[in-house]
């Protein structure tokens, strides 16, 4: 195998055969003909075969996430594909590993990615996370609930959207790995464009308590005519009000597909046992720790956790000089704030983690005894297992967005 040609930024020119590449690998999308930009916040990288056509691309995005109750800078990974004339030959691990160094450099703390299985990725250093969740929901279990008549529900229109922005964003950061949804591949706050529609739910001060947003689709899996996006409500009576009008739709469809959290309220909510998972492959959500500072410093302390423990963090993944996950640091909690220091020589507890830990723990909700479940390296002096316990704790990822 001769070594691969260097990888490119890719540019408008290059936009119909990043799409034929991207209908070929995966299907489903009518590729376009004539040059167009890449979206804003989306890099087109690429690697050209011998004869000047293009053999892999991928596209890199400028994404945040919630993370510990802040937020960090998050590479994701999309449309990552090899034409079947120019596989074998090294071109998706060289477009992989030049996409994790400029990701690296603009100071994103993790790469993330939704692979239906995990195979080359790990091999990159990637762990596998969490799971996307879609569930259908008959709608018929919907039938007579209870709602508080003070609340109100009413189509949402362009005024409502920082409401519910604000809704998002407060739910989001009781989360870990959710996108915030900011920067340019979300504009504005203006109307998402259809099929995209909602609805928002008001108290009697017309105060906004949540909203349900959703699409009117073909009927498709187990009679499902509705996808429901995002179902976000402050409380168990919001959550009510919004199951309520979903069932209104029985008349015309069976059954939703629902996307939830890992832990998800609305699974408490749900009167009926109706809900089965969707039967379609649902990806992986993986996650690639980049920078192990930016993602400890991102974070909030846990109160009253106070503390220093030397970390270690080992990553033969990639190439020295591509990521900054490797090494040794202290990290040190006061005040609530977690700072990320240069290891001193003072015998602090010590704990070493092999890459794929660190991502699973400091991507949030799992304890070093769940990583040595999982046979990833989690070595650490009691003391500080403890201190990384409750600092990482939290729910376990989450993803409502998914490319």
């Amino acid at each position: 195998m001769t070594d691969p040609a260097p990888v490119r930024e890719l540019g408008p020119a290059d936009r119909p055969a990043v799409d034929r590449m991207i209908s070929l690998a995966f299907g489903g999308r009518s590729p376009r003909t004539e040059p167009e930009p890449f979206p804003a916040g989306v890099t087109a990288l690429g690697i050209d075969g011998p004869e000047g056509d293009l053999a892999a691309s991928l596209l890199l995005r400028e994404d945040a996430i919630a993370l510990g109750a802040g937020s960090v800078r998050c590479g994701g990974i999309a449309g990552l594909s090899v034409h079947p004339g120019h596989r074998g030959q090294g071109h998706f691990g060289a477009l992989l590993r030049e996409a994790l160094a400029r990701s690296t450099a603009r100071g994103d703390a993790f790469s993330m990615l939704y692979p239906s299985h995990q195979g080359i990725y790990r091999r990159l250093g990637y762990q596998t996370v969490a799971q996307v969740r879609r569930y259908v929901l008959p709608l018929a279990d919907l039938q007579g609930i209870r709602t508080d008549p003070s609340l109100r529900i009413s189509p949402v229109l362009a005024a409502d959207m920082p409401a519910l922005r604000a809704l998002y964003l407060a739910m989001a950061h009781r989360e870990n790995a959710l996108l915030l949804r900011e920067g340019p591949l979300f504009g504005d706050d203006g109307l998402p464009a259809a099929p995209w529609n909602a609805v928002i739910v008001r108290d009697g001060t017309s105060a906004p308590r949540g909203y349900l947003s959703y699409a009117r689709t073909a009927d498709g899996v187990g009679g499902t005519g509705l996808e429901v996006f995002d179902l976000v409500g402050e409380d168990r009576a919001a959550l009510e009000a919004l199951l309520s009008w979903l069932g209104s739709w029985s008349t015309v469809v069976s059954s939703a597909l629902v996307r939830t959290r890992t832990e998800d309220p609305l699974l408490d909510v749900l009167p009926g046992a109706g809900l089965r998972p969707d039967p379609r492959t649902v990806p992986l959500v993986m996650m690639r720790l980049l920078d192990t500072a930016a993602a400890l410093e991102a974070r909030t302390a846990p109160p009253g956790l106070e503390g220093e423990v030397h970390l270690e963090v080992e990553d033969a993944a990639v190439p020295e000089g591509v990521c900054r996950a490797a090494g040794v640091r202290a990290v040190r909690v006061r005040s609530g704030r977690v700072e990320v220091l240069p290891a001193g020589s003072s015998p602090l507890p010590r704990t070493r983690l092999d890459v794929h830990a660190a991502a699973l723990l400091l991507a949030g909700g799992r304890t070093l005894a769940e990583a040595r479940r999982l046979g990833l390296r989690a070595d650490a002096d009691p003391a500080a297992e403890a201190f990384l316990d409750t600092l990482l704790a939290g729910p376990r990822p989450s993803v409502l967005d998914f490319f």
